[in-house]
């Protein structure tokens, strides 16, 4: 799976939870559970490009001590 076809898949992901947020680990096991094929240098570096380019939302969460991410669409 290349770059762009990721960051639509994670961007359907977060489409799909959009009201609560959801952290990279949750994100990452929804993709693993509905069979997708990634390496984790990928997932990170699309979802930090997502977060640049203002289609994903970073914010922390100090309850859970890590960020959630919404999307922005």
């Amino acid at each position: 799976m290349n770059k762009e076809e990721l960051k639509a898949v994670i961007l359907q992901v977060l489409k799909d939870n959009k009201n609560e947020g959801l952290t990279s680990t949750q994100i990452r096991n929804i993709l693993i559970d509905k069979g997708v094929e990634f390496n984790m240098i990928e997932f990170r570096e699309v979802l930090a490009d997502l977060t640049r380019e203002g289609k994903v939302k970073k914010i922390p969460d100090y309850q859970s001590k890590k960020f959630k991410f919404f999307y922005e669409g």
